[in-house]
């Protein structure tokens, strides 16, 4: 762990006035999250919250029989797990690191107090707690209405929204996990894309090759979640 800056690139944190962050900055440090790092598990207390700056979480619900599907995601225009600040102890779901990155940690313990203290802060969370719930909501119906081939798309988009560069890396058998589907199944959803010129995968890594055509191969819900996001602090 190192100190933070006094500036992040996380979008929620960079909305705060000055002086409120100026409280934050002396309690969160920056850590380093690798993919596939379980950062909550079902039901097990919470003593910490992440705000990503280019690590990218995933929110996971997890079924008896071990099937996994993804219910948000969660990256530099928020923090991992903002339910705490209405006292929730715990989630129901579970919360791994997609892609890599840096993350800012402020315990429990000091979002409380700043919640209590810090009153811009606590507008900006609740702000961004509904703008996450509206995400999961519209998540859970694109996963029921949507085809697998529109939700990779928007979910590509989404992770190149989050990240530095016009590439990322996760590997087929961890987007089928996300994706609530097996890997020959995103295999083909891959080619299709790299048939059409849109983007190439080599192993692991994805590299965008054309957005705008990405973007048309995506569903609605990408450009409804990217604007309830980007309306946060506005």
């Amino acid at each position: 762990m190192t100190p933070a800056r006094r500036q992040s690139v996380n979008q929620l944190l960079n909305s705060l006035e000055p002086s409120a962050f100026e409280r934050l900055a002396k309690k969160i440090t920056r850590v380093k999250l690798r993919p596939k790092d379980v950062v909550y598990k079902p039901n097990e207390r919470i003593d910490h919250v992440l705000f990503p700056e280019n690590a990218v979480l995933s929110l996971l619900t997890v079924m008896s029989n071990g099937d996994t599907i993804e219910a948000a995601t969660v990256g530099r225009e928020g923090a991992s797990w903002i339910s705490a600040a209405v006292g929730a102890p715990s989630m129901p779901c579970e919360t791994i690191v997609v892609i890599e990155g840096t993350a800012l940690r402020l315990p429990i313990a000091a979002l409380d107090r700043e919640l209590n203290e810090n009153g811009h802060f606590r507008d900006l969370v609740i702000e961004y707690s509904h703008a996450l719930l509206v995400a999961s909501m519209r998540t859970s119906a694109c996963n029921g209405l949507h085809g697998l081939q529109e939700r990779c798309a928007g979910w590509m988009l989404m992770t190149l929204d989050r990240v530095d560069s016009d590439r990322f890396a996760v590997t087929k058998e961890f987007l089928a996990q996300l994706l609530g589907t097996n890997r020959p199944t995103v295999s083909v959803l891959v080619s299709v894309l790299e048939r059409a010129g849109i983007l190439n995968m080599q192993g692991r890594r994805v590299t965008l090759a054309d957005r705008n055509r990405l973007k048309e191969a995506a569903c609605e819900c990408y450009d409804i979640i990217r604007t309830t996001y980007e309306a946060v602090g506005k």
